[in-house]
């Protein structure tokens, strides 16, 4: 299934494009935003950002410009994003709470840069948001919603605050000119580019996988427990390894497990990641549940004959090995596109793609396991080629088919 997201350039005064303000869209010929919620309409384009589009192809090395109210600044989604790479628009209607207040004060403490988003030079505005401006960094100015005069004395006022100050709306040469002459940073509107819309797989978890992670989360800091909850859950495995990746995290290592992403992200931004589905509704994949138990399947039988073959340093990673090895399937894309998304183990690639090396042998052992209707005869074959015997072997087959029917 496709999903969109729309994206407007933002220019400096010598017209070069500087970055892009990133707006929710729901078609690939949408020409405006249709929706009926600001906070999911965010959560959206946040989830497109992250996951199924992705940061490079959306924004590249520009900056990115998203709308947030007070729900999303009181909320922990904002931190979902690398602060270095984003501005955060506060939209015209966002209620100035003193929580709202506090907040962005320690979010701008923490780096975080806000804009304020559509804004009117009338006084009453100005009074409004006046206990912001001490940590916002860009004023987008509505060019039609204020006056030659109320534009010129807001730029003497915020000039001298250090603000800079973005012209939207331009719609014309003359406006651009007036504008420029005027003393604006930045400009953005049709008569540069309408929005454009970017197009991608959407590829997400389910919201009860999240939620029930989320209520882990909250229940224990145990590691290895929240590291098997996710190896239940294939399609969330997959989707923080691309986050990892996504966010521009300065995790360069090969990654050979879940724990190493978990110890790296902490409790914390890994709640306010999995956050993010629950704003955003999922959809139910066709025979969904039957891959996703296959996978529990793989996964755990994977660990266990690599441990039990003497190389138990290796039970996570053949773990991880096995877990993502019907995503392609699950997620009905292929698996040499999942595998240029997210950064693994050249053991584990080669497991995942070819059935090569050490993991890729188990992998392909694992399968005929799965599909065969005379296991016990297979067992026997196999067992001494592995140098295990068959009750054993058999008895990590049953372990692993009633671990893949768990739904804790």
């Amino acid at each position: 299934m496709d999903t969109f997201i729309g994206r407007q350039p933002i220019l400096d005064g010598e017209g070069k494009c500087v970055g892009y303000e990133l707006l929710y869209r729901n078609a690939i010929d949408s020409i405006e935003a249709t929706f009926a919620n600001d906070r999911k309409a965010t959560a959206r384009v946040v989830i497109n950002i992250v996951h199924n589009i992705g940061l490079s192809a959306i924004i590249g090395d520009k900056t990115g410009f998203i709308n947030v109210d007070e729900n999303i600044i009181l909320s922990d989604l904002i931190y979902s994003l690398p602060k270095e790479k984003f501005v955060f628009e506060i939209l015209e209607y966002t209620q100035v709470s003193p929580l709202v207040i506090n907040k962005i004060q320690y979010l701008h403490k923490l780096g975080y840069r806000f804009a304020l988003d559509d804004f009117s030079c009338n006084n009453e505005n100005i009074e409004y948001f006046r206990n912001l401006f001490p940590y916002i960094d860009i004023i987008k100015v509505d060019l039609l919603a204020s006056d030659s005069d109320e534009i010129d004395t807001m730029i003497t006022k915020f000039k001298e605050l250090g603000i800079k100050l973005l012209a939207e709306k331009v719609e014309n040469v003359e406006a651009f000119k007036r504008c420029q002459k005027a003393g604006f940073d930045y400009f953005q509107g049709y008569f540069f580019e309408k929005p454009s819309i970017i197009a991608g797989k959407k590829i997400e978890p389910s919201v009860t996988n999240a939620v029930e992670l989320i209520n882990a989360l909250h229940v224990t800091d145990d590691i290895h427990s929240i590291s098997e909850k996710f190896t239940l859950c294939p399609e969330l495995t997959y989707n923080l390894l691309r986050y990892v990746n996504s966010a521009e995290f300065n995790f360069k290592h090969e990654i050979t497990s879940v724990k190493q992403i978990l110890q790296l992200l902490g409790p914390s931004r890994l709640r306010s990641w999995l956050g993010l589905f629950l704003y955003a509704d999922s959809e139910n994949r066709l025979f969904g549940e039957a891959i996703i138990d296959a996978a529990k399947f793989r996964a755990n039988l994977m660990s266990k004959l690599v441990s039990a073959h003497g190389r138990p340093e290796l039970a996570d990673e053949a773990f991880l090995a096995g877990s993502l090895s019907l995503i392609d399937t699950f997620l009905q894309v292929s698996m040499e596109e999942i595998i240029e998304k997210i950064q693994l183990s050249g053991s584990t690639i080669d497991a995942l793609l070819k059935r090569e090396g050490y993991l890729g042998k188990f992998l392909s052992i694992v399968e005929k396991l799965e599909t065969t209707e005379k296991i016990q005869t297979l067992i026997d074959n196999l067992a001494p080629k592995i140098n295990l015997a068959p009750s054993l072997l058999y008895e990590m087959y049953t372990d692993s088919l009633g671990f893949s029917e768990r739904r804790d």
